[in-house]
């Protein structure tokens, strides 16, 4: 007879436990027992008391140690959008593409770095 064989399976992924193990060796769910035990406490009185996360204001409009202020953000803006128009009007003969992938690709892009929430205060 086939050890193996009476081995229950994890009840999270189902994988084949040997007859010692306390826990699974890959999800390390507790193995459960052959023995009923009742059901499982749903709140042990040791728990401590859930603590209450706190919740920070977020602004596009403030400046932090790696984001510009307002100004800084409309000005790189302005810059951005206006890089597009300067390529078509004094590029070569690739401006066109350039242009698109600009436009398509890189503003897009940084735009969203640019104006990305930062936290205020604490």
């Amino acid at each position: 007879m086939d050890p193996l064989a009476s081995a229950p399976d994890c009840p999270q992924c189902g994988r084949v436990l040997r007859p010692g193990d306390a826990w699974c060796s890959l999800c390390f769910a507790p193995a459960p027992s052959r023995t009923f035990s009742g059901p499982l406490a749903t709140h042990r009185s040791d728990d401590p008391a859930p603590v209450a996360r706190v919740q920070h204001r977020t602004s596009r409009w403030a400046g932090s140690s790696v984001t510009f202020g307002p100004v800084g953000r409309v000005v790189v803006t302005l810059l951005l959008l206006c890089v597009g128009p300067a390529v078509l009007v004094w590029g070569g003969p690739g401006s066109l593409v350039a242009a698109i992938l600009w436009i398509a690709v890189v503003l897009p892009w940084a735009l969203r770095d640019v104006w990305r929430k930062v936290r205020v205060g604490r």
